[in-house]
C-alpha cells in the first residue's frame, strides 16, 4: 500500500455541493490512515460553505472558473506536492491545466486525455457505477484499500446551526414525524410543479395524520415555499426560518424523511442515512451515478428528461412504501 504519512497531498475536486459531499470520505480516510499527512483541497469558491466545518482538510484553496483560477494555480507552483489526486469525474480543461501546472512527485486521476502524461487510470462506466464507487476505484488503484465502512457521503454540520434547528423543531418531533420536502433544484428540468407538492402533502396527511411537513428552498426559490404556505393548512407545515447552507443541512439532519428532486439535498440526507424518496430525469447515467446512498431509499426515474413528468401517484406510493419499511 502507498504510504502517505507525513506527505503533502493536493486533492482536486471541482463541481457542486453534491460532488463535495460524495468525495469527502476521501479526506477522512487519508487522515485516519496516514499520520502527519498534510491535505490541501483545490475546489471552487461556491463550495466554501459546505466545507466550512470539515476538519479533515488542512488547507482549503478556493477559486473561480476565470482568470483568477490561473493566477491561483501559478502561486501553487511554488509548492511541491508528494501527490496530486484529481477526483474530477468528467473531462475538464481546468482539471487538465491543474495536472500540468502543479509540481508533484506523482499525479493521478482518470484517463480522459490520451496524451496526458499523468499517472492515469481507466474510468469505470458511468451508466454502470455510482460516483462514489468510481472514486473508491481510483483510491484502490492507487493502493489505498477501502472497506465498505470507509465509503460513505460525509458532511460536518455546524454546531450552532444544528442547535438553532433543534430549538425550533424538537417539541414538534415529540408528537410528529417530520418529512422534509426539498423544492429547489440545480437545473430547470429538476423542478417538480408546486401543485403536485400540494396534492402530495394533502394525500399523505389523509393517510398518515402523524406526519408534519417541512418545505425547504433556497433564497432564490422562496416564492415556491410561500405558495405552499398559501394553499396548505399551516398546521401541517413547519416554517423554514433559517436560510444558510448549514441550517438547510441541519433541517434535513433533524427530519425523519426527505423527498427531493435534486441530488444536493439527496446527498446531504445520505450523509445522515435518512430515508429518501428521490426523483430523477430520464438519463440513465445520472440515475445510476447519483442515486441515494442511505440504507432506505426509493429512486424514481421520470419517463422524460423533465422531473415534472413524474406523477403524484408515483411519489405518494414510493413514500408510503418507505414509511412502512421504516415504521
Amino acid at each position: 500500500m502507498i504510504d502517505l504519512s507525513n506527505k503533502k497531498v493536493l486533492i482536486v475536486r471541482l463541481g457542486k455541493i453534491g460532488d463535495i459531499i460524495i468525495s469527502s470520505f476521501v479526506f477522512e480516510v487519508l487522515k485516519k490512515r496516514f499520520p502527519g499527512i498534510d491535505i490541501s483541497l483545490f475546489t471552487l469558491q461556491s463550495n466554501r460553505e459546505v466545507l466550512k466545518y470539515n476538519s479533515d482538510i488542512d488547507h482549503l484553496i478556493l477559486s473561480k472558473k476565470n482568470l483568477y483560477l490561473y493566477s491561483k494555480l501559478l502561486s501553487l507552483r511554488k509548492i511541491f506536492y508528494d501527490l496530486v489526486i484529481d477526483l474530477n469525474d468528467d473531462p475538464s480543461t481546468t482539471s487538465s491545466i491543474i495536472r500540468k501546472i502543479i509540481k508533484a512527485h506523482r499525479v493521478v486521476g482518470f484517463n480522459f486525455t490520451p496524451n496526458d502524461s499523468s499517472d492515469l487510470f481507466p474510468q469505470p462506466q458511468k451508466d454502470k457505477t455510482h460516483i462514489i464507487d468510481r472514486i473508491s476505484y481510483l483510491l484502490n488503484e492507487l493502493g489505498i484499500k477501502l472497506s465498505k465502512n470507509d465509503i460513505h457521503p460525509k458532511l460536518y454540520l455546524g454546531t450552532q446551526e444544528n442547535a438553532d434547528i433543534k430549538k425550533q423543531i424538537n417539541d414538534i418531533k415529540k408528537n410528529y414525524k417530520i418529512v422534509a420536502l426539498n423544492l429547489s433544484a440545480g437545473a430547470e428540468i429538476r423542478y417538480w410543479e408546486i401543485d403536485k407538492w400540494i396534492e402530495l402533502i394533502n394525500r399523505i396527511h389523509l393517510e398518515i395524520p402523524e406526519i408534519i411537513f417541512l418545505p425547504l428552498s433556497t433564497l432564490e426559490d422562496e416564492h415556491l415555499r410561500i405558495k405552499i404556505f398559501d394553499k396548505v393548512n399551516k398546521e401541517l407545515l413547519i416554517n423554514q426560518i433559517y436560510k444558510s447552507f448549514h441550517h438547510f443541512a441541519s433541517y434535513i439532519y433533524n427530519s425523519d424523511f426527505l423527498i427531493s428532486p435534486d441530488t444536493a439535498a439527496v446527498h446531504i440526507a445520505s450523509a445522515f442515512n435518512k430515508p429518501i424518496v428521490a426523483i430523477y430525469p430520464d438519463y440513465e447515467w445520472n440515475y445510476v451515478s447519483w442515486k441515494p446512498l442511505s440504507d432506505k431509499f426509493i429512486a424514481i426515474k421520470s419517463k422524460s428528461n423533465l422531473i415534472n413528468s413524474v406523477s403524484v401517484d408515483e411519489v405518494y406510493n414510493a413514500f408510503i412504501d418507505i414509511y412502512k419499511q421504516t415504521f
